[in-house]
């Protein structure tokens, strides 16, 4: 072959691997046969009425669309995905950081499920596909959705009901063990007391796995409720009222948000029937989708295949590498605590398993929040801690093996502190009864802690305070709080009988704090309960003043 020959096959063969490489890879499919199913939970409002929904034969992707896939499509298209993502870890997710598809610190693998990409570009890559192939590639509608991921069962998950939370991790990539770990290591948080909490059991990925690693559902389908959460077509609604019966996608005008299904690894498994949304614009690490399409799916292309057989080497590389993980530890057990002048020692059975060596104390912030590392390395079977503040929280202890840790001991809890001597800053968690709010750690410029919760402190809060009043007289109430609105605000309650509400006015934000003033109270010398009952949300406390006219 002379050397014109060379060249001319040289570009020929660049020329074919370019056309190949911005092709799309074709989902590999499972085809989904007709049927109907009672859509629909008396368990959740937006999920009333039940109804029956009758689908023709359809093809569902049977993965989530990988990193991988996607690629094709931004080579082929040059489309501008976000460079923003709720994605980077800092005690949960912080707010949109820097972060994309091909470039977050979350996403490992070309064969996990493409993340930090939104509705739009979900929709965006379906339209391509079926423009380049000339199949009606899709989005999936909800009933769609629910229907395969069923597969003809009828209990909480396709696996069956679960209650026990021990079976998931062969099904699905969820809120585990392993997570929990990983989520230690990496941002001092926690999958206890948060959200819907973890299971009891080890699915050997942290974040989200190389689709295909958990066993099938009925149908053959993948990862269907969990790994990461799904876009569907349909625009929500609030409930299934004006749903449609035929399987078909239920679309407005103007949609104010889009159906998800499904949970993720950042989240414990949800049941099939549960229902979720989000709005086109809301760029997140744990929202992916997988493709839908009319009628059966057909012969796989050659492209297709070659995909395939990559994905079955990367799955069996990282089969190898988790069972090439040790076990881990079994819990410590008969964890006891004292409490004596400020000093808690915590007492707990060594371990029988000759390989732990050493053991870790966690600490939350009050009863019921976060658990976050207190010490590591402790050799002995028990520890004393000096540091105990006046409100009350929890600690627990956790067995240490190939720095792999135990599940979570038994939980103990300190005592609330006694009585508070009057005129003296009131710290907010100091409080001997809290219900409705919760411990965490402030941002005001002094204080440790503040009480706050999910979209602040809840309007059926109480707080109830034991104050030692050194005279007799009027006292100005002041207290420090941070809210972005103006809210309805306290009760104040002396003494069990009721005084005037104490109004909470916005700040500028849940960061921005102030010192705001109420009316004035009578209390008497000596012991008295300060009690404050909210009114309304969406405000945070972090200290009390009472100050003698």
């Amino acid at each position: 072959m002379n050397l014109n020959k060379i060249i001319m096959a040289l570009c020929l063969s660049t020329m074919s691997y370019q056309t190949f490489a911005g092709s799309p890879i074709e989902p590999i499919m499972v085809d989904i046969p007709s049927g109907s199913f009672e859509m629909g939970s008396l368990d959740e409002e937006d999920a009333e009425p039940i109804h029956k929904v009758v689908l023709p034969a359809f093809s569902l992707g049977k993965y989530e669309v990988t990193v991988k896939e996607f690629r094709r499509f931004i080579t082929a298209t040059n489309y501008q995905t976000p460079t923003e993502c709720y994605h980077q870890l800092d005690s949960w997710f912080i707010g949109g950081t820097s972060g994309s598809w091909d470039n977050n610190e979350l996403t490992t693998s070309e064969f996990q499920p493409v993340n930090c990409i939104g509705w739009q570009a979900a929709d965006a890559y379906v339209k391509w596909l079926a423009k380049e192939t000339g199949k009606p590639y899709r989005l999936p509608s909800e009933a769609e959705w629910e229907y395969a991921a069923r597969a003809g069962t009828k209990t909480k998950y396709f696996f069956g009901d679960d209650l026990a939370q021990t079976e998931i991790c062969k099904y699905e990539n969820t809120a585990d063990l392993t997570g929990e770990n990983i989520l230690q290591r990496d941002s001092n948080s926690s999958y206890v007391n948060f959200a819907n909490g973890k299971s009891n059991c080890v699915d050997h990925s942290a974040y989200a796995s190389i689709v295909g690693m958990y066993k099938p559902n009925p149908f053959g389908l993948h990862d269907m409720i969990s790994n990461v959460v799904e876009f569907l077509a349909d625009c929500y609604l609030p409930n299934y009222e004006k749903a449609p019966l035929n399987g078909e996608a239920h679309i407005d005008d103007k949609c104010e948000r889009r159906v998800t299904r499904g949970g993720s690894w950042h989240w414990n498994t949800f049941p099939l029937n549960q229902r979720g949304s989000i709005t086109e614009d809301f760029i997140g690490g744990v929202e992916g989708f997988r493709v839908a399409l009319d009628g059966k799916s057909g012969t796989e292309s050659s492209i297709t295949k070659l995909f395939k057989s990559e994905l079955q080497i990367a799955q069996q590389t990282e089969q190898k590498h988790r069972d090439a993980k040790p076990d881990y530890p079994k819990p410590v057990t008969n964890l006891t605590i004292k409490q004596d002048k400020g000093m808690v020692t915590l007492n707990w059975d060594k371990s029988t398993e000759a390989d732990v060596k050493n053991y870790r104390i966690y600490r939350n912030s009050g009863v019921g929040s976060l658990f976050k590392l207190l010490a590591s390395n402790i050799m002995d079977s028990t520890f004393k801690d000096a540091n105990a503040d006046v409100h009350q929280y929890e600690y627990s202890v956790v067995a240490v093996r190939q720095h792999l840790q135990s599940d979570y001991s038994n939980f103990v809890a300190t005592k609330a502190g006694g009585w508070v001597k009057t005129p003296e800053r009131i710290e907010a968690e100091s409080a001997v009864k809290i219900s409705g709010t919760s411990v965490g750690r402030t941002s005001d410029v002094d204080g440790k802690y503040n009480l706050t919760g999910a979209g602040g402190i809840s309007n059926e809060a109480k707080l109830e305070y034991q104050i030692d009043v050194a005279q007799s007289g009027e006292y100005v109430l002041t207290y420090r709080v941070a809210s972005p609105r103006n809210t309805k605000g306290f009760t104040v309650f002396v003494n069990g009988k009721e005084l005037e509400v104490q109004k909470v006015t916005e700040t500028g934000g849940y960061h921005e704090w102030q010192t705001q003033q109420g009316s004035k109270l009578h209390l008497k010398k000596g012991k008295n309960r300060l009690t404050l009952n909210s009114l309304d949300n969406n405000w945070k406390l972090n200290w009390l003043a009472l100050k003698q006219d």
